[in-house]
């Protein structure tokens, strides 16, 4: 029996593969941060967390520096 966070970690997989694909980003990268976003949401939604949309945005900002100094190396 697979357990809902498998068939959505498998469904997210499936989608950043896509999204990897499209914008040239490694697919495991996408996941990273997909999960850690996700976790941020869900501590927010036990705990209010400050700043939860400038933290997403930097969590995104921040992906995309490291590749792009992947890229350059």
């Amino acid at each position: 029996m697979v357990s809902n966070f498998q068939r959505i970690l498998d469904e997210i997989r499936k989608e950043a593969l896509q999204i990897a694909r499209t914008y040239g980003l490694e697919p495991e990268a996408v996941v990273k941060l997909i999960m850690d976003i996700v976790d941020l949401e869900d501590r927010n939604r036990v705990k209010a967390e400050s700043r939860i949309d400038q933290r997403v945005r930097a969590m995104i900002e921040d992906a995309a520096r490291a590749d792009a100094a992947t890229e350059d190396a």
